[in-house]
């Protein structure tokens, strides 16, 4: 897999930026009008990049479970389809049917038979409420991007993203205003932009060297 549609969908959003940003420099004489944009540029792209996440992520997921069996997916996948599927059986451990469902779920990922698990859910979403490098990290980690997460590039991202989200925060629940410049936007947004093309680069390199680990055939389950 050398594309995801995560990535062109973010390059299609961020259009949106471009539009905000153009109007921010054709508004410098106007104080009010320069704030609002760059403001609204900033929660804008904050909230885009969020979304980029979670969807990069549950795509990656996704391909990752309808291209390998369950011989064949790595630990960090496993453990979070298992994941899943004990909070799921707590929440319906009182519907007899349900439980019987997610039962059998267990023994098809953990059984001998070798089959695909692409029914199962992933769960790339944010924990609610919460944003910033501790999320983001969380999240990438528990996709297998721990290598990618803790690199030596990454840590200086984090120092960007941080101050960015911080005025994001600050923009939505103190309704601050902060002294912001359209450049600086646009700084933002290409520091944004590297993280994006970087994961996209990881997470072709985490499947192509899961194909060469397992010498890999397309998996197809019999009677398919």
């Amino acid at each position: 897999m050398d594309n995801f549609e995560s990535v062109n969908d973010f390059k299609e959003a961020i259009k949106e930026i471009h539009i905000l940003i153009e109007n921010a420099n054709l508004s410098i004489s106007d104080n009010l009008k320069y704030r609002t944009f760059n403001k609204s540029s900033i929660v804008l792209l904050c909230g885009k990049f969020e979304s980029f996440i979670e969807c990069f992520l549950e795509e990656f997921g996704y391909y990752i479970l309808n291209n390998f069996s369950n011989k064949q997916l790595e630990a960090y996948i496993k453990e979070h389809l298992i994941d899943i599927l004990i909070k799921d059986l707590d929440n319906k451990k009182n519907n007899p049917t349900k439980r019987g469902e997610i039962l059998m779920k267990f023994v098809k990922i953990l059984g001998n038979d070798e089959v695909l698990c692409n029914e199962f859910e992933i769960n790339s979403k944010f924990s609610y409420g919460k944003h910033g490098q501790s999320e983001v990290t969380k999240l990438l980690k528990k996709f297998g991007f721990n290598e990618f997460a803790a690199s030596e590039e990454n840590k200086i991202f984090y120092q960007k993203f941080n101050s960015l989200n911080n005025i994001r925060n600050n923009i939505l629940h103190q309704d601050s205003t902060p002294t912001l410049t359209h450049q600086d936007v646009e700084n933002y947004l290409v520091i944004l932009e590297t993280f994006i093309e970087n994961i996209h680069k990881e997470g072709v390199r985490i499947i192509s060297n899961m194909k060469n680990n397992v010498d890999y055939q397309p998996f197809v389950e019999i009677g398919v």
